[in-house]
Formats: C-alpha cells, sequence, structure tokens
C-alpha cells in the first residue's frame, strides 16, 4: 500500500484543468486498453515530477491516472486514499514487468471488430475491462479486483528491476516517510531498526499509529470522566456534561484523519482501517448527542409549554419525540453505513421485509396503538369523566395509555380495555353533558278524585317552576296513565348541574317537597297490594259428620 502523503497530496478533488493544455476541458483518452494504459502511465510519471517540485497542478494530472482504476467497491470514506495507493501500486507493477509490444495491445479499432470487453496483460492477472453502465460508461478501466489486488503484485514482483525507460511508481520513496515536511527531520535521525519494513508500513509507523490509538483512547475516556462528574457536580451548566463524551466522538475522526494525513501521514492498510473505526465512533458520538438533546428537548417542551395539559396528550408529545429521535439516529446510522460502502439500499429492502413480519406478528400492538391516537384525536371521553361503556356498564376514566383504558367502576374495580375495542363501543359520556334529566313517575291512590288530583299537579309544577336550580323548559308535570291500582303522574324536568352529586342533591329536594304537597293534599302514595274479600253463604248442610 502507499502512502496516506499521496491521497493528500496526489487524492484531492480536481478543481481547475491544466492550464498548459492547449484544450484543457479535453477529458483523458481511455478508450481502449492501450488508451488507458498510456494515459495511466504517463500521468503518473507526470504527477511525480509535479509532486517533487511542489506544483499545485499534480492533482490535476494524477486525477487522470486514478481515474483509470474501477474503484465501485470501494468505501466512499477511504476511496481517495485506496485509488491512489492503488495507482502507484500498479504503476510500480507496470514498469517492472514486460509488457507486450504497443501494437500487440488492443486498440479502438479492434475493440469495436473484436467486441472486447475485457482485456488481460499477458502473463498476468492484470485485467481491464469496459464500464457497462455509469458515469464512466465505455470507457476502459483496471477491474476492480485487479485494484484489490495490487498490494499482492507489487510483493510479487518488488525484487524486480525497472524495465529500460521506466520510473516505477516512486513508492518506497515516499513509505520511508523522509519527505514529510512536519516530521521529516525527526524521522531522518531515528535509528535504522525505526525503518525497518514490518508489513505495510515501517517500524516508526506502527509506533505513531498506536501512539495515536492510545492518545485518542485517552482523551474519550477524560472526556466520559469529567462528563459524569461535570454533570453529577450541581455547578452552573451541569446539565452540559452529558453532552461532554458525545463530542468527544465526534471529534474523533477529525482528529484522526490530521494526525494521519498530516502529521505522521501513514501508509498502509491498518491507517484506513483506523480511519474507518473511527468514522464509526464519530457517527455513534453523533447519534449520541442528537438523542440526548432531542430527549431533553421533548422534556422540557413537555414541563414547560404542557405543563397542565392531559397525561394523554403528554404521552403522545413525548412518543413524537422519541420517533423523531429513531428517525434522525436512523438517518445518520444510513449516511454513516454509505459512507463505508454497505449497500444501504438492499439492506434497507430486507429490513422492510422483516418490519412486514414484525408489523404483521405486533398487528395487536399497532391496532391498540392506532386505537390511541384516535381517542386522542377524536376524545369520546377524557381522564376523570364518568361514562357508560359496553353493555350498560358506568365508571371514571382513569387513564387513556398507548395500549389499552383503565376504568374505575362503581364497584371500585378497575377494568383494562385495550383501546383498540374501547374505540369500537358505544359510548355515553355523562361528564359533557350540560344539564342532567330529572325524572319521576309518581304513583297516587286508585282512590284520588280527579279535583285533588287536578290540585296535586299544578301545586308540583308551581313548585318545580319556583325552583331555582331546574331549567324552566322543558319542564312539564302530567296525568300519564290509570294502571291497575294507581294514578301515574310524570314528572320531566332538568337540573342546572353537570356534576352527579349535585344532581343527587338537587333530586332530594325535589323528592322531599313532592312528598310534603301529596301529604298536603290529602292523598297517598299506591302500595302494590290487593285484597281479597271472601263472602260466605248458609248453604243449609251441616257441617258435622253423619
Amino acid at each position: 500500500m502507499c502512502t496516506i502523503a499521496v491521497a493528500l497530496w496526489l487524492a484531492g478533488g480536481v478543481s481547475a484543468a491544466d492550464p498548459s493544455a492547449e484544450y484543457p476541458l479535453e477529458p483523458p483518452d481511455r478508450s481502449s486498453p492501450r488508451a488507458t494504459l498510456n494515459t495511466f502511465r504517463d500521468s503518473v510519471d507526470e504527477a511525480w515530477k509535479l509532486y517533487t517540485a511542489k506544483d499545485p497542478k499534480v492533482r490535476v494530472v494524477f486525477a487522470r491516472a486514478r481515474g483509470c482504476l474501477d474503484v465501485s467497491d470501494v468505501p466512499p470514506l477511504v476511496l481517495h486514499q485506496v485509488s491512489a495507493e492503488g495507482a502507484l501500486l500498479l504503476k510500480e507493477v507496470l514498469d517492472r514487468i514486460e509488457l507486450p509490444p504497443e501494437n500487440d495491445i488492443p486498440d479502438t479499432p479492434e475493440v469495436t471488430a473484436g467486441k472486447l470487453t475485457r482485456w488481460t496483460i499477458p502473463h498476468t492477472e492484470i485485467t481491464l475491462v469496459k464500464v457497462a453502465e455509469g458515469d464512466q460508461e465505455g470507457e476502459w478501466l483496471f477491474s476492480s479486483r485487479t485494484v484489490a489486488r495490487a498490494s499482492e503484485f507489487y510483493e510479487r514482483v518488488k525484487a524486480l528491476p525497472y524495465q529500460p525507460g521506466r520510473l516505477g511508481g516512486h513508492l518506497e520513496e515516499l513509505r520511508s516517510g523522509t519527505d514529510v515536511t512536519l516530521i521529516g527531520r525527526l524521522v531522518s535521525v531515528l535509528p535504522p531498526p525505526a525503518r525497518t519494513r514490518i508489513g505495510d508500513m515501517l517500524a516508526w509507523q506502527w509506533g505513531a499509529l498506536g501512539l495515536l490509538v492510545l492518545t485518542l483512547v485517552v482523551a474519550a475516556g477524560v472526556a466520559a470522566w469529567v462528563g459524569y462528574r461535570w454533570s453529577t457536580s450541581g455547578l452552573v451548566g451541569a446539565r452540559f456534561g452529558a453532552y461532554l463524551f458525545p463530542m468527544m466522538l465526534i471529534a474523533t475522526p477529525f482528529l484522526g484523519r490530521v494526525m494521519i494525513q498530516r502529521l505522521f501521514q501513514l501508509p498502509g492498510e491498518p491507517a484506513l482501517w483506523v480511519r474507518v473505526v473511527l468514522s464509526v465512533v464519530g457517527s455513534a458520538g453523533l447519534a449520541w448527542l442528537v438523542a440526548v438533546l432531542m430527549t431533553r428537548a421533548g422534556i422540557f417542551l413537555v414541563d414547560r409549554g404542557f405543563r397542565d395539559a392531559r397525561p394523554l396528550k403528554k404521552q403522545l408529545l413525548k412518543l413524537m419525540f422519541r420517533i423523531a429521535t429513531i428517525i434522525v439516529v436512523t438517518g445518520i446510522a444510513v449516511k454513516a453505513l454509505q459512507s463505508l460502502g454497505v449497500p444501504v439500499a438492499g439492506l434497507i429492502a430486507g429490513l422492510g421485509v422483516g418490519g412486514l413480519a414484525i408489523a404483521l406478528a405486533a398487528q395487536s400492538t399497532l391496532e391498540n396503538f392506532i386505537g390511541g391516537i384516535i381517542l386522542y384525536t377524536d376524545q369520546p371521553v377524557k381522564v376523570g369523566d364518568m361514562c357508560y361503556f359496553g353493555a350498560g356498564r358506568r365508571g371514571v376514566v382513569e387513564d387513556v395509555g398507548l395500549r389499552s383504558v383503565k376504568i374505575r367502576t362503581l364497584d371500585r374495580t378497575v377494568v383494562s380495555i385495550p383501546n383498540a375495542d374501547f374505540a369500537k363501543l358505544h359510548l355515553e359520556n355523562l361528564a359533557d353533558r350540560d344539564r342532567v334529566l330529572l325524572r319521576e313517575n309518581l304513583r297516587l291512590r286508585l282512590q284520588t278524585p280527579r279535583d285533588q288530583l287536578q290540585a296535586l299537579i299544578a301545586e308540583l309544577e308551581s313548585m318545580l317552576r319556583a325552583h331555582d336550580r331546574l331549567a324552566k323548559d322543558p319542564l312539564r308535570v302530567r296525568f300519564m296513565t290509570i294502571g291497575e291500582y294507581f294514578l301515574e303522574v310524570e314528572i320531566y324536568a332538568y337540573a342546572m348541574t353537570d356534576a352527579w352529586p349535585e344532581f343527587l342533591e338537587i333530586r332530594e329536594d325535589i323528592l322531599l317537597k313532592v312528598l310534603d304537597i301529596v301529604e298536603r293534599s290529602e292523598t297517598a302514595l299506591a302500595l302494590p297490594a290487593g285484597v281479597r274479600f271472601v263472602e260466605q253463604r248458609e248453604t243449609g248442610v251441616s257441617s258435622e259428620p253423619a
């Protein structure tokens, strides 16, 4: 693998074309295997000359070489580094092996005539393929498998000398670290064992990478300890202590990148893997910080803006913030996975199928949750309301939760009804009435005279209309029916209250006054009792035995 310094110097974005070119916007020629090989080798050689001269145009030129590699399978997070390293490694390999004569390398006419889509350099596994789709459709590039095995190819040919007239990729010069401006002097005075090659890096570079990891781990541990002590200290701003550790995790990938690319400029796969791990840590820190911020924002809003709101509204607000937190955290996770090259589209499709299975398994739970939302939006009953539910049952609503409604019945038991079932019931909310019906059927003795009955009815109606806690309309007292043993008079009025205890007081007062009026009218209430008259007649027959 090549050094990260190449990624810094050579893999930067192309912001301008080469002003010395006759046609600055002319695209590089990658129309055939021959054209791609020539473009690749010439670009790397020219880039090295510009690099040694510290000419910023090196990025433009080296981008042409990097564009000759198929890096579609490389995670975006390390795309520049991998493409830069792969380009220099392949240049080293190509300059050390014997290539076929240029006329034997397929050019555009041969590609068209033979309908070629791939070509392999003879006696090697280095393959160029024609891109079938995408932004580079029709161009010939080094295959993704070739790029992935570039380091392997280099290890197999690095002992070979350069072919005549070839310059190489200058890989070892970059790997030595002596060109790193910030620590070049220090590296130059290190003892020879420190510059011993171990895998993809030198010994001092392994030490620098270990120091980097140790430094970041210690820094994260210190941030966690300080944050905990701060948040539990009771000092001013203690609430911000919970943010210190996730903020340190967010800063970790940026600190790691500065140390890897600018301070030590470490090469090789180990440095790339450290960057990948630090990126994951940074994304986890960002998700953590967002979750903490949104959770506290939800608590603040509920406590301050909805302090006197109903419990269900508070629960729904908290639930909305939780759902929003999950959505944002999921978005951060998806973005992080994309930067690591994970096929998010396929993953989401798989999660969709799994989510469908979970939804089917949790159908009743979801149904109850939706029922709770309906109860909140429609609000047929509220906490504290007395209502009739089901088959004439009555009770006071004590809680409307996300899964069930709890009602305390007149027997002082608590009935728990799933939201989905409760929303389907016929509900009669007694607390929403503006007045309470007072309807009594007064049964008088069957022997009550007509004039006495009429006087009684008039006095009862007069009493009701004079009562200050009864509505004047509708209000009536009527003789309704003649029963088997009674005369029935109906009292019909509305008490001006919506509270059941107060209604009971009004009804009690009315009934006591009714009894007084009945007593003064010299009549009485009918009793459901019958009298049997037995008539005895003399038969003239002796009952004594003969």
